[in-house]
């Protein structure tokens, strides 16, 4: 756990300052979902986390998009043609197709997939950090933010199991 806080604080500032900022959606739903003093705001909660996590979903792909144009670019000219890049372009388009489909599901599947997808979608980026495709400070950053996020879906999954 200590070496996770190490890494952490190898993240530039302002990327963790946006990246903590970008969960506050995730966070606001998973918490006011519970609370009843909200009214009827509560039961638009899932659904503005459901868009809103169809749209991270998809700014992560770009991500992956931008490192795979970088990564070519750098490869051909170490290495000439790279035939690596259709394969990083398409996995870069998949997240937001997967979120797609997620944000036409009824809640409970529609949260049980994007759960799935971050999960995936961070391991995949965290696999590429370590083979040196992105910044080696986006794998601490991209765990963190999707175990928060996670817990955040999670919970938003057990009061539409639950209600």
């Amino acid at each position: 756990m200590t070496h996770f806080f190490t890494r952490l604080k190898t993240v530039p500032p302002m990327a963790l300052l946006l990246g903590l900022l970008g969960l506050l959606p995730f966070i606001m739903g998973g918490v006011g979902v519970w609370l009843a003093v909200l009214g009827d705001l509560r039961f638009a909660l899932p659904l503005i986390v459901i868009a809103y996590g169809c749209l991270i979903a998809s700014f992560l792909g770009g991500v992956r998009w931008g490192a795979a144009m970088q990564n070519n670019e750098q490869n051909n000219e170490q290495h000439g043609a790279d035939g690596h890049l259709p394969r990083h372009l398409v996995m870069a388009i998949v997240p937001t197709l997967i979120a797609l489909v997620a944000f036409m599901l009824p809640l409970p599947q529609a949260f049980t997939l994007l759960i799935i997808l971050f999960v995936a979608q961070a391991v995949l980026d965290i696999n590429s950090t370590q083979q040196g495709e992105m910044a080696a400070w986006y794998a601490p950053l991209r765990l963190l933010l999707t175990i928060i996020a996670g817990l955040s879906m999670t919970s938003l999954l057990l009061h539409a199991l639950t209600h």
